[in-house]
Formats: C-alpha cells, structure tokens, sequence
C-alpha cells in the first residue's frame, strides 16, 4: 500500500510540473496537487487550513525523488494540525525555471564591484610607483648619456682621488693669503691638507658669485652652481687641472671685472716683463740656458721672479737651467713662477753646499712680496742637482707698472 501511495504522488508531482508549464493549465494543477498530496514540509492543504482562511497561495510544487520519495511512502498518514512540520530546503527544479530575481543578480554585481575596486587600487599603486621613480630621476640627474643613475662606487672612489691631488696641490701651490672658494667636501679636505681655514670661502646653490675670492676650485658640484659661467667670465684663467670627466677638477682664477678685462691685463702685464726680462739678458753676471734666454725674451717669468733673481744676481753669479710652472693642464699664457739654479758649475765658483746656502740667505732678506714662497733642492730628469726658487700662485699683475 505504501509504495501504491508513493507511486500515486509521483505522478501528481509529474502532472503538476507539466501542468506549471502550460499557463492555461496552472489552476488545475495547483487544485491537483493539493488535493493529491499529504500535509508535508510547508505545504498547506485544504484539509488542514483552518476555517475561515483566505484562498489558498499558488505555490511552485515541489519534485521529491530518490531518498524524498522513499521517504514520503513511508509518512502516509497525515500530521496533526497543531504540530508545524519541520521546513525543508527547496529542492532542485528538474527544468529551468524563470530568470533571477534581484537576489540572484546582487552576488555578480557585488563581485564586479570588488573587481573595479581591485583595480583602482592597483593603478594607485602603479602611479604612485612611477611617479616615485621619476622624482628620483630628477634628484639624481644622468652623469652622461641622459640615464638618471646614482654616481657609481667607481666614481666615487675617483672623485675622492681627484679631490686629494687638487688639495694637495693648491695648499703647497696657492697663496695662503688669498680666498679660495670651494664646496663643503673640497673645503674639507683644503683644511686636512693644510690651507688656512679662515681663507675658505664654502659654497652652496645659493651663493651669490665669490667675486671676493682669488681662486674657485671647480668641482662638479661648484660647476653646478655656476655653470659656463665659470670659464666665460668669473674665472677665465686655468691655474691647474686634475682629473677628466665627471670627476675632473679646476684650479682657476678669479678676475671680478671678466674674461675681457683679465686678457687685456695680461697682455699689458706680459708687455711690461719682457721690457724688464730684457734687461737681464745682459746682465755678466746671470748666465742662461737656450730655454732659459727664450723665456725671458718672450716676457713670460713672473714679475716677482725677475726681481728676485736681478737682486741675487747683484750678490753672486747665478746661473739659470730654466723658468717653470708647476701647474698641470695650466692655460697658455700664465707667467712662470719658478726658476731652476745651476748649484755646481763655473758661475758659482763654490761648492755645492755653500752655494745654496749663500743664495737661500740672500733670498731671504728681500721684501716680503718679492721673497720667495720656498727654495729647494730638486733633481731634474737628466740627474742634474739644481736649486728651484718658486712663487706661489696667482701672479700679480701690473706689479711693474704700478
């Protein structure tokens, strides 16, 4: 009897189904189910709606198959009335039903949005990133070839190397008397090496131009601050040079009235030594070297060499192997600021010993400004032993015509 009954709800399940599917057929099937099938789940019957209650609700019917079906036979007889039955989940429809209501289309639009979101931020994150990278490009600007890099441990180390020659030089070199103007880091090392710390004059990017100053040591930082500047008009004249590219550095001088105004100073400055280099060449008591005559010729010993070499001249014979500058790289045209004695040959009559001791003696007793920055015994490369008297740097000019 069981399985008659289970078998007899299947098919009004069945016609119930074909009947929802044809609209004009909807009443009696509904009517059908509900007058076939027991009270079960949360369906209501008429047999257990209580007297007096509104029309019954078209409900879907549901399909029970399998274990559901088994089950059904087995609940035959109805329940009481009073006892709600325990709801049970919709089951799966066998065919395709209606399109979704709002709460099947809320969870794609709910994922879509999260999606959107999700790349938003991704794109906040990749413009936040670039405009990282470009800011670091202009704090680090390309050294060459237009790449923005960071300077490399190679150059660093080459800067630094180049840094120590230039200081070196310009403390045994320059005048201490004079302003040398500098960045923090050549300052820094100017002081190690020596140069008074009162005469650095420290530069930074808003320096106005060290016109006041003598020197300017051009490091690329300096170079940075000042541009062509620089070599055009502030400090025209190249006193030394260390280095090349990137890391090289300039010693140059610094003519306050322009690149114009210093040539012409020079020119007439270069005018007035060779009128009084001349006067030299006669002189019994100096004897010159080919090179030596030539220089003075041309008028390029510095003013100050010449009177200190006429005033040892007029103490004991002297005899000159050649004028110098010690300034590598140095542009064409700065006076010679040193001059290389014979200590052992026939114009001294002395020995060796005795002879430099004599000449340092009378050096030191000139005017200060015309006193010698130092006087040494130097090897030249052909292994002659001379005695070099040597000014420091920058030359004055228009000392004669003053």
């Amino acid at each position: 009897m069981r399985e008659a009954v289970a078998a007899e709800r299947a098919n009004a399940a069945q016609g119930a189904v074909r009947a929802a599917e044809s609209p004009g057929h909807a009443d009696r099937a509904v009517g059908a189910s509900h007058a076939s099938a027991p009270a079960s789940g949360s369906e209501t019957t008429e047999r257990t709606r209580p007297k007096g209650a509104g029309k019954p609700e078209r409900t879907r019917p549901r399909i029970i198959r399998g274990a559901r079906a088994s089950r059904a036979s087995a609940d035959v007889s109805p329940a009481p009335a009073a006892a709600e039955p325990r709801p049970e989940p919709p089951p799966r429809p066998a065919h395709p039903g209606p399109p979704p209501g709002p709460q099947a289309t809320a969870q794609p639009k709910k994922i879509g949005s999260r999606r959107f979101r999700l790349a938003a931020a991704v794109a906040v994150v990749l413009a936040a990133i670039a405009g990282s990278l470009a800011a670091l490009a202009v704090r680090h600007p390309a050294s060459s070839g237009g790449t923005a890099s960071a300077p490399s441990p190679a150059l660093l180390r080459q800067e630094a190397a180049t840094r120590n020659q230039a200081a070196s030089w310009i403390a045994q070199q320059v005048s201490p008397a004079v302003t040398v103007a500098c960045d923090p880091a050549m300052c820094a090392a100017l002081a190690a090496h020596g140069f008074p710390s009162a005469n650095l004059l420290t530069l930074g990017p808003t320096s106005p131009e060290p016109v006041t100053s003598a020197v300017v040591v051009a490091t690329a930082a300096v170079r940075g601050m000042f541009g062509s500047s620089l070599s055009t008009a502030l400090a025209p004249a190249v006193l030394a040079s260390f280095g090349s590219g990137p890391a090289g550095i300039t010693v140059r001088l610094i003519e306050s009235h322009g690149a114009a105004a210093y040539q012409a100073a020079l020119r007439a400055d270069q005018a007035t030594r060779k009128t009084n280099g001349s006067a030299l060449l006669n002189n019994p008591r100096i004897t010159l070297s080919g090179t030596a005559r030539g220089q003075l010729a041309a008028g390029q010993v510095d003013s100050r060499l010449l009177l200190a070499v006429a005033s040892l001249a007029t103490a004991e014979p002297i005899d000159i192997v050649q004028f110098g500058n010690i300034g590598p790289g140095a542009a064409p045209g700065l006076p010679l600021r040193f001059a290389d004695l014979a200590t052992g040959d026939q114009a001294a009559h002395v020995a060796t010993a005795a002879y430099v001791k004599s000449a340092r003696a009378d050096l030191d007793k000139l005017n200060a400004q015309f006193r010698p920055a130092r006087t040494m015994t130097v090897m030249l490369p052909g292994g002659q032993a001379v005695l070099r008297v040597e000014f420091t740097a920058p030359s004055p000019l228009g000392l004669f015509g003053g």
